[in-house]
């Protein structure tokens, strides 16, 4: 799988050791996660009962500052086996998570009150929150349930079928790298929030500033609402027939806001017509996609349609619910 960039070739790049990659994922934390996150790379021990595991490292995101929430980092290569080696990791972090939580909150306070940029981005993300303190800040993203990320050079479909056993947030996130002839390397990575929403249905395809990222991010980070395109003969026989919407990419930092669903139906409606409550998210087969499963049947909407008949949703879109019942527009919602 070559890349080719202004007659440059860049050849798939694969890592021999572990330590490798985990440096790789470090150098390229604020492109994957974004710069409103803290990226903690120094191991700590979390220990539970009788168990003791060694996560890789740990995420801090501030995108949405009012909720910050905390990811355990699991760095993997695909030569490592998904079961023996990578769902047991998994299985042991996710056991032990509850009762290290104080000597984990511990340890990452005074990892962060050590390095200057850590600390600023924690006192700049308490800032445009309610809490009083960076202490008080910290415990709100700590303290909460379990969730995980691994970071993987290729997610395959084993992966995502012994994630699928363990009953846990657990996303994965793929990082190819690529180097030339000459020994430059570049990247293909998924990001946590996901930076592409909306695509042109005619048109050249527009490159987004770091600036308009920034602002998706953050204005995704607070949304509670998954928006799917949907044709009709699906929309009918699962949508409303079967109460369920699937097999949905949905990025890593918005699985568990999610608590409403809406049907954009394609043409020749072109509209948003029904939403729906979430009751469950669970993974669809072994795709590393999900499937949602309704509270109740969809209910019908005031059409949202379409301002500009060429953007058109390709993929999944996250909005607001209190936007999305006042909206007459789709452009209203974004």
């Amino acid at each position: 799988m070559p890349i080719l960039i202004d007659k440059t070739t860049y050849n798939l790049f694969s890592y021999d050791n572990e330590a490798d990659f985990e440096n790789c994922v470090e150098q390229l934390a604020d492109h994957i996660f974004g710069n409103s996150t803290i990226y903690i790379s120094k191991k700590k021990r979390m220990k539970g009962s009788e168990i003791i595991s060694i996560p890789d490292a740990y995420l801090i995101d501030m995108t949405n500052p009012s909720e910050p929430d905390l990811y355990i980092i699991e760095n993997e290569i695909i030569s490592h086996d998904p079961f023996k080696h990578i769902g047991i990791q998994l299985l042991r972090f996710a056991t032990s998570f509850d009762e290290g939580k104080v000597e984990l909150r511990n340890h990452l306070m005074d990892v962060i009150s050590k390095n200057k940029q850590m600390l600023e981005r924690l006192e700049n993300g308490c800032s445009k929150s309610n809490h009083r303190n960076i202490d008080n800040y910290l415990d709100s993203a700590v303290y909460k349930q379990f969730k995980a990320l691994v970071i993987i050079d290729e997610a395959k479909d084993e992966l995502h079928n012994v994630l699928q056993k363990i009953n846990a947030n657990i996303s994965v996130l793929e990082l190819k790298s690529f180097i030339s002839d000459n020994g430059e390397k570049i990247y293909h990575y998924d990001t946590l929030y996901e930076n592409e929403e909306i695509e042109l249905a005619e048109g050249p395809v527009k490159t987004r500033s770091n600036e308009d990222i920034i602002r998706m991010r953050e204005r995704r980070s607070k949304c509670d609402t998954i928006v799917v395109p949907a044709r009709e003969d699906g929309f009918k026989a699962e949508f409303l027939k079967n109460n369920q919407w699937y097999a949905i990419r949905i990025s890593a930092a918005m699985k568990d806001k999610i608590k409403y669903i809406a049907a954009y139906r394609v043409a020749p409606v072109s509209a948003i017509t029904h939403v729906a409550e979430v009751d469950t998210i669970i993974p669809y087969q072994k795709t590393g996609k999900y499937l949602l499963k309704f509270k109740s049947p969809a209910s019908e909407i005031t059409p949202v349609k379409l301002k500009d008949s060429n953007k058109k949703p390709q993929g999944p879109i996250y909005v607001k619910y209190e936007n999305l019942i006042r909206a007459k527009y789709f452009d209203d919602v974004l």
